[in-house]
């Protein structure tokens, strides 16, 4: 706590709510909760919150406050291919505690969740919300200039669109929430180089319809044959981020390449492919995966995954959401190219 405190005493710059959150040691909806007045805080708490607001010069956003004040009315639309695909659980709990703390914006999130990566369903479902009046767009878009035609569309109707975990090539979409996919391929194969560097890799990846699965699967390849000349690949598999598809087309892989040493999944289907590698005790076979949710939690501390790389979640739905308000609260309507997420790598002694 002394060095928190020191930060109070001199610390004399503007500073958001995500920062003052950091310092005090609370949570974003707690210091939006005191700097609102909205109460429901422990009173010892509200009292360091507002110490270190105002230290960190911490002054509410004007624009924004004018719009309160005229109670315009702020309609989000967030379009997710989320059904059965728990990754996203953590994007859609950091976009809800973002409106929470908009709530004094009259900020509304309508949030529509679709299964896949067909072209006519996410067409379909950016329809049915822009039927719901939406002010702004965020969507994990298919990479189809299909997909890339209707998001000019939308912005022609004078609707930011935000691209949220994947981006798409040549549309109008105004900015990108994410991570790096190609560089986090690139990670990738570095661990896989340090874990093996004669390795036989079987690549299992989500979708080729989304640029964030390709790009995985090309940092990953790139760096391989630019680094790690005795390290093969065995084959590449498509299991569309369905667990069941993923045993079927791993077992059969497993079979056909005695081989093979080394697992890189580039997206969904981990616990699949995992039960498969388990029809062969005898054989050691390293996997890398991407993400941390529960089961591939459990998949590490029993030894079954060798490392993941995180990207951070929550702070990527949040991130959306706080975009898309400042399209609105903001003179300057420019927005950066990509709002980038670190990735993590975590292995058993740190997930």
């Amino acid at each position: 706590m002394a060095t928190k405190e020191y930060l109070v005493e001199v610390i004399e710059v503007s500073a958001t709510i995500k920062e003052i959150a950091a310092v005090a040691e609370v949570s974003r909806g707690t210091v939006d909760r005191v700097l609102n007045n909205r109460g429901r805080v422990n009173p010892e708490v509200a009292q360091r919150v507002k110490k270190i607001a105002e230290a960190l010069g911490y002054k509410p956003n004007s624009a924004a406050k004018a719009l309160a004040t005229l109670k315009k009315r702020m309609v989000f639309g967030v379009l997710l291919p989320s059904v059965n695909n728990p990754f996203f659980i953590d994007v859609i709990k950091g976009i809800y505690e973002a409106q929470e703390e908009l709530a004094d914006f009259a900020v509304k999130v309508i949030l529509k969740e679709i299964s896949g990566y067909e072209i006519e369903n996410q067409l379909q479902a950016i329809d049915e919300l822009l039927a719901e009046d939406i002010s702004a767009l965020a969507i994990l878009p298919i990479d189809d200039v299909k997909i890339a035609q209707k998001i000019e569309a939308v912005v022609h109707l004078g609707i930011p669109v935000v691209t949220i975990n994947s981006d798409i090539k040549n549309s109008l979409r105004s900015c990108y929430v994410g991570i790096d996919f190609a560089k986090s391929g690139k990670l990738a194969a570095g661990l896989m180089g340090l874990i093996n560097e004669r390795a036989n890799v079987l690549i299992l990846t989500g979708s080729s319809k989304l640029l964030s699965h390709n790009q995985r699967v090309q940092g990953f390849n790139e760096v391989i044959s630019k680094r790690y000349p005795n390290v093969k690949i065995a084959e590449t598999l498509v299991c569309n981020d369905n667990n069941f598809i993923a045993y079927d087309l791993v077992l059969q892989a497993l079979g056909a390449h005695p081989e093979i040493d080394a697992l890189f999944i580039a997206a969904g289907g981990i616990k699949g492919a995992c039960e498969a590698i388990s029809r062969y005790p005898d054989r050691k076979i390293s996997v890398i995966c991407f993400d941390d949710i529960p089961h591939i939690k459990n998949l590490i501390e029993e030894g079954k995954i060798s490392a993941t790389i995180c990207q951070q979640p929550f702070e990527q739905g949040y991130e959306t959401i706080s975009r898309m308000f400042r399209f609105f609260t903001e003179q300057d309507q420019s927005s950066p190219e990509s709002i980038l997420m670190d990735s993590i790598i975590k292995i058993n002694e740190n997930i």
